[in-house]
């Protein structure tokens, strides 16, 4: 009897773990082939590396730094995945508010900064694109 009254929290932890809706959330990036992605990384390709004033203007509001068009990268290591989607979710839920989880585009910006897309998450009939620093404090959001 010890032994079940010892062993009756895990059983209980194990069904509670395996019921319907209490699956932890995931964090999964898109390949750089995936379409969201190009289109991100080609949008933040033009804005790190453009020259017209109004580029310029656009990159300092959005916190990107000026860099080489071999600096953008599209990022799909689980570890970044689950880093960033931590942080989007941070960004755009109210505090408390149960993680969700998330097909993201991460695109990496020389070695300070990260851009965010959630394909999936609308604010209204916008996309909302956050930029992150390397320890994943939000600088801006931005819509597409």
């Amino acid at each position: 009897m010890h032994l079940l009254a010892r062993s009756l929290p895990f059983v209980f932890g194990a069904v509670a773990f395996l019921a319907p809706g209490a699956k932890a959330q995931t964090y999964k990036c898109l390949p750089d082939t995936a379409e969201q992605s190009e289109v991100l990384r080609d949008y933040v390709v033009d804005l790190v590396t453009g020259t017209d004033s109004g580029i310029v203007t656009n990159r300092r509001l959005y916190h990107l730094p000026a860099v080489a068009k071999s600096k953008v990268t599209v990022v799909t290591t689980s570890s970044v995945c689950s880093q960033a989607g931590a942080a989007y979710h941070r960004a755009v839920t109210a505090p408390g508010t149960p993680p969700v989880s998330r097909t993201l585009v991460v695109i990496k910006v020389g070695t300070t900064r990260y851009v965010v897309l959630d394909p999936n998450h609308r604010n209204g009939e916008f996309e909302s694109n956050l930029v992150f620093d390397t320890h994943w404090t939000l600088l801006i959001g931005f819509t597409g």
